[in-house]
């Protein structure tokens, strides 16, 4: 076996013995590339055994591990040209911080290649979930300065709308009819559009506080749909209900989520008159209502779907910015996600979205359950 090049058994002694301890693989290999000596905690992780690898080619070893030669055997091929090589590869489901370096002689003599591969697993797990956290920092003070923002837009033009309103209406009473009166209905109708676009800008600042109460699950959402069953009617649209028949009560302000069911009903439905204009079997909308647990909580799940256009993968973590739409239709983007996060969140709870693109869009609602509410059942299978 050529010599491992460190100049000294005691040192050899103490790597052999940190390769014990640390989840790390140390090898060397021959001119052709036939692995000489293989140790370290780290084959456990891969399954390797010492005494069935060491004389086997490198791209043997490489095939027995993922049948692909992957970045390794490249490595060793520009090692034994006399050039170090590093970089991270994954191995069935495990990253590795792997340096791969020429492996000379006593003489200097280039005599094989020698590797040392670092289990960097759980440090690229916490790294990834660092990110995230970060990322997701940034994005709620990014919502803190734009709900400040917004509430001080909101305060400053709320008080000439409504002057607008007041003298539109007047004009309108005092012209009786004619031109004048269609003009200033027409101006009032315009006025009270801002004055939503105002609330919907207050709400999204989280600036009117509200009563919550006990609340059955299914009569909000009852209410919910007696405001659009008619629309969707009318337009083609299916709807179909699967709700549990034991749904605990939550606390809540009602009209808040129903502004919330609303606004996803309200993004189905225009999924879905764009995907099936003149009709389909597909043009329907599933809402469903579940209890599940988590971390000794019952949440409610009341998920949407439709089956319209989808979501692209690459817009999935940006749906929930203020004013961000996928539409290129001409259409103004909004608030109505932003705002009904907020509100979810404000009750102690998550929205979340699955998509596939051309197939269906899934929001989910999740609330806590109050106190009182009965006993949970399980999701069940997704729909």
């Amino acid at each position: 076996m050529p010599s491992s090049g460190f100049g000294s058994v005691g040192l050899e002694a103490g790597l052999r013995l940190l390769a014990k301890r640390v989840p790390v693989i140390v090898w060397t290999t021959d001119e052709h590339l036939r692995v000489t000596s293989l140790t370290g905690a780290g084959l456990a992780g891969l399954e390797l055994h010492a005494e069935e690898v060491i004389g086997m080619s490198v791209r043997d070893v490489l095939r027995k591990l993922d049948r692909s030669e992957s970045t390794l055997l490249p490595a060793h091929l520009r090692a034994l040209t006399g050039e170090p090589l590093h970089f991270v590869r994954a191995f069935k489901d495990r990253e590795y911080d792997v340096r791969v370096e020429p492996l000379y002689d006593d003489k200097a003599q280039l005599r094989g290649c020698t590797g040392v591969a670092l289990d960097i697993t759980v440090h690229a797990q916490m790294a990834r979930e660092r990110g995230m956290w970060q990322a997701h920092a940034r994005h709620q003070q990014r919502l803190e300065s734009i709900g400040t923002l917004a509430s001080g837009v909101a305060h400053e033009i709320n008080n000439p709308v409504q002057s607008i309103m007041n003298y539109a209406q007047l004009i309108a009473r005092r012209a009786g009819s004619g031109d004048v009166a269609t003009y200033a209905q027409e101006i009032l109708q315009e006025a009270q559009r801002v004055a939503s676009i105002v609330k919907g800008l207050l709400s999204f600042a989280r600036q009117e506080g509200e009563p919550y109460t006990d609340v059955q699950v299914r009569e909000v959402v009852e209410s919910t749909l007696s405001l659009v069953t008619a629309l969707l009617r009318k337009e083609g649209i299916r709807l179909d209900l699967d709700l549990a028949d034991e749904l605990p009560t939550i606390r809540c302000h009602p009209q808040q989520i129903q502004q919330v069911l609303l606004n996803l009903i309200g993004n189905a439905r225009e999924a879905l008159n764009g995907t099936y204009p003149n009709g389909h079997d597909n043009k329907r909308i599933l809402l469903v209502a579940r209890t599940w647990r988590r971390e000794e909580v019952t949440f409610v799940r009341i998920t949407i779907e439709d089956f319209g256009v989808g979501i692209p993968q690459n817009a999935l973590d940006k749906i929930f910015d203020p004013f961000w739409t996928s539409k290129t239709d001409g259409h103004a983007a909004g608030l109505g996600l932003s705002v009904s996060q907020g509100i979810v969140i404000e009750h102690g709870g998550a929205i979340s979205v699955e998509s596939e693109p051309g197939r269906y869009t899934r929001m989910h609602v999740d609330l806590p359950a109050s106190t009182l509410s009965v006993a949970p059942v399980s999701l069940g299978g997704s729909h």
